[in-house]
């Protein structure tokens, strides 16, 4: 199976001997020459106005790339450059370099781009209380942009290890006509806002019919509103999805609406669910639809939650681990889940389920780092923030403290980003 194969593939991803590099600074001009000493602007170089061709990497260097208009209708930069099959467009910072996009990002039908390492954050909610006055889904809110990851339409383009928080509506919604395109271990939190009739803000809103759509390997907590909200009525699909070793986690929001919820009005085919690591977020398969044809969901974690799969024809199911907050935890002092970025050869997630709530538990890198590797460990609730763990991998178990994460089950479970670095 294609999903199967696809999974397997792990290690960094370089571009080709002899591809041409451009470079985008914070005061970059349209008219310059893209060069390190003569850098363009963002808007100009996402839009696809310069001429940058297959197999080119666009290098950003550090800051923060503030769109000007502030409102919540504008203020996204526009992403619309085209690789070639077997030579994507590379978007990314320079390496070891911190760049935020504050206002957010949309496309306009990129083809073969693949975007990495980026920040997207809204940075007027720093003094918002995330309350607004006008209920639904679609507030017009003139104080701020809605900033985020808005995925329109795209054609085999790839969004890896973003993050994106902080921002004023939805973290990533990723549409219909995004084709056979995937979003890949990106950090998803505390985004959206507080209506009067509910929260609102999931961290991930998708649709899909054609071709395959995948989140793999993402970490998503403290979002507004749903986790992963495939969903739409009985005029939108919600077919070929990969939902492929996301975490996701308290802490939640009082509108407990937390959930990881594929399926919607219309009948759903063509659905896999694996590898998913779920901390008090329910995990629902289909949802009104009469009946659904087809779902794979094997070897996920769901504790203190439920699993439900709706009103399905054809299901395989089978290997999760689903426990209720009153149930007995399993007869482990811990279990320790270490998932390699398939992109990135020196960054892996790592999940503890910490049962006996010990301060510290011992975690098996061996699958990732080698004897000599300098690594660090990162909380995904302070991902910029001091390393919970460093040092030089000798080959023994690392000490992972946890008291750093009480928001977490009272300290049974956390998540944390490990890195490989010179």
């Amino acid at each position: 199976m294609r999903w199967f194969a696809w999974i397997l593939m792990l290690g960094a991803v370089s571009p080709p001997a002899g591809a041409a590099e451009y470079f985008v600074a914070p005061e970059g001009q349209p008219d310059q020459r893209g060069t390190r000493e003569s850098p363009w602007d963002i808007a100009s170089v996402f839009a696809g106005s310069q001429n940058i061709e297959p197999g080119s990497t666009v290098y950003l260097e550090e800051g923060t790339y503030r769109h000007p208009e502030r409102r919540r209708g504008a203020g996204a930069f526009v992403l619309g450059l085209s690789g070639a099959p077997d030579q994507p467009i590379h978007i990314r910072p320079i390496p070891g370099q911190r760049v935020t996009i504050d206002g957010g990002l949309t496309t306009r039908n990129p083809q073969y781009v693949w975007v990495w390492d980026l920040e997207f954050t809204v940075s007027e909610t720093r003094s918002w209380d995330r309350r607004v006055d006008q209920p639904g889904s679609h507030v017009d809110d003139p104080g701020r942009p809605a900033g985020g990851l808005n995925i329109t339409s795209a054609v085999e383009c790839k969004f890896i290890n973003l993050v994106i928080h902080n921002n004023a509506s939805t973290g990533v919604s990723f549409w219909r006509m995004a084709l056979d395109s995937e979003l890949h271990g990106c950090l998803i939190y505390q985004n959206g806002w507080i209506g009067p009739d509910r929260y609102h803000g999931p961290g991930i809103y998708t649709q899909n019919d054609q071709g395959e759509k995948w989140i793999t390997d993402c970490i998503l907590w403290g979002n507004y509103s749903t986790t992963i909200q495939a969903y739409g009525s009985r005029n939108a699909f919600v077919n070929n999805f990969r939902i492929l070793g996301n975490i996701s986690f308290a802490p939640l929001r009082e509108g407990g609406r937390q959930r990881v919820l594929i399926g919607g009005g219309r009948p759903s085919e063509g659905i896999v669910v694996r590898d998913n690591i779920l901390y008090e977020v329910p995990l629902q398969i289909g949802y009104t639809a009469p009946y659904n044809q087809d779902c794979v969901v094997r070897d996920n974690l769901v504790i203190n939650a439920p699993l439900r799969i709706n009103r399905y024809r054809q299901v395989d199911e089978g290997n999760n681990l689903v426990l209720a907050s009153e149930e007995p935890r399993p007869d482990e002092r811990a279990r320790v889940i270490l998932r390699p970025n398939r992109y990135d050869e020196d960054r892996a997630h790592l999940a503890i389920f910490n049962w006996e709530r010990a301060p510290a538990v011992e975690a098996d890198l061996g699958g990732f780092l080698t004897p000599g590797d300098r690594f660090r460990i990162l909380s995904a609730l302070d991902f910029f923030g001091a390393p919970v763990a460093e040092g030089v991998f000798d080959g023994a178990p690392v000490r992972v403290p946890l008291a750093a994460l009480p928001e977490t089950g009272g300290g049974e479970f956390c998540a944390y980003v490990v890195r490989r670095v010179p």
